[in-house]
């Protein structure tokens, strides 16, 4: 077993917390009580695709439909012998893969790896790891969630609670807690819809999962599954908060000087915005957009086309506005360059 810790504050460019600190624990025991006593549920498991190749679009393997342990090796089975789900009563293999040293020796030496497609031996130790985080005011929303993973998430199960400026944890396992998976969210064999339940209160609103799935969204789904209530007086006394595009300019050129050197004939113009709620006073702002369609690069490897932010004591009367928005954007883009340690190359 071993633990280490990671300080994610070092890889921000603004510190916004006190702390933000990652801790994990690697090489956890295994608990299975009920598979060290009854034995493993070998269970056929895998996927049938429409996609790729005709022999690449359905798999087989075993796991054990209990603790979700795979043997090793894992090996592959037959998919028009076994079904997804089925109870696998097949041959498993006494031989283990050869450790990456072996296999090395045994490629220098000019001979073949052993290879089989049968399930091998369960593991005898099996261990797991788990994570947490956590934050020290930096949160700005307040929540409160528990995941429960698919049979192929990488997070078992997982739980979080922000309390808004004070922070949050966020706490995670890997393999532990996979029986409790499989019992509340077994889903379809190698399903990818992890299942979320918690509340969260953000800008006015309260918003709810219950057992919602994680990733996709469906008309079918019914009401409580999840939604969102105002819970701001003064939405009921004023209105709800619109943002309206009230003008906006024809585009002009302009030039965007960044401090290496480069320079950049981009096609500028300005949006001026009303937001406030239906009954009240309303408030004017401005936005810069910009477009340059070969690409400012701000990362190695990586440019910005076009884009799109607010700017202060800027409006369509300002003399030399296109002038003016040019520097924002480069500013922007600078902040960018320094974050990814961008070195600009001379053509």
């Amino acid at each position: 077993m071993h633990r280490f810790t990671v300080d994610y504050n070092k890889d921000r460019t603004s510190q916004r917390s006190l702390m933000d600190r990652g801790f994990f624990l690697h090489g956890l025991p295994r608990l299975i009580l009920l598979c060290r006593l009854f034995g493993h549920r070998p269970t056929v498991d895998g996927y049938n695709s429409r996609y790729g190749r005709e022999e690449d679009r359905r798999a087989r393997w075993v796991i054990c439909g209990r603790c979700g342990l795979r043997p090793e090796p894992q090996g592959m089975v037959d998919p028009d012998d076994w079904d997804l789900g089925q109870r696998y009563t097949g041959e498993f293999t006494r031989t283990r893969p050869p450790s990456p040293t072996v296999a090395k020796k045994l490629a220098e030496r000019g001979l073949a790896v052993p290879q089989t497609r049968l399930p091998g031996p369960w593991p005898k130790n099996p261990t797991s790891a788990i994570g947490a985080q956590v934050i020290i005011g930096r949160a700005n929303f307040i929540s409160a969630q528990v995941k429960v993973g698919s049979r192929i998430s990488e997070q078992c199960l997982a739980a979080n609670l922000s309390l808004g400026p004070i922070g949050a944890i966020y706490v995670h396992t890997e393999e532990h807690g996979r029986f409790i998976q499989h019992l509340l969210n077994p889903g379809r064999a190698l399903s990818t819809e992890s299942r979320e339940t918690g509340i969260s209160f953000w800008r006015g609103r309260l918003e709810w999962k219950l057992w919602a799935p994680r990733d996709t969204h469906s008309k079918t789904d019914p009401w409580w599954m999840r939604g969102s209530i105002p819970i701001d007086p003064r939405h009921y006394l004023f209105g709800k908060v619109t943002n309206r595009k009230v003008s906006a300019t024809e585009k002009m050129p302009a030039t965007v000087r960044m401090p290496e050197g480069d320079s950049y004939d981009v096609a500028v113009r300005l949006e001026q915005w009303s937001i406030g709620r239906q009954r009240g006073r309303r408030r004017d702002h401005w936005t810069a957009e910009w477009e340059y369609k070969p690409g400012i690069p701000y990362r190695n490897g990586d440019s910005y086309f076009s884009g799109n932010h607010p700017i202060h004591h800027v409006t369509a009367d300002t003399p030399r506005w296109p002038d003016l928005v040019a520097q924002s954007v480069a500013d922007h883009i600078t902040r960018d360059r320094a974050r990814y340690n961008y070195e600009h190359t001379a053509a």
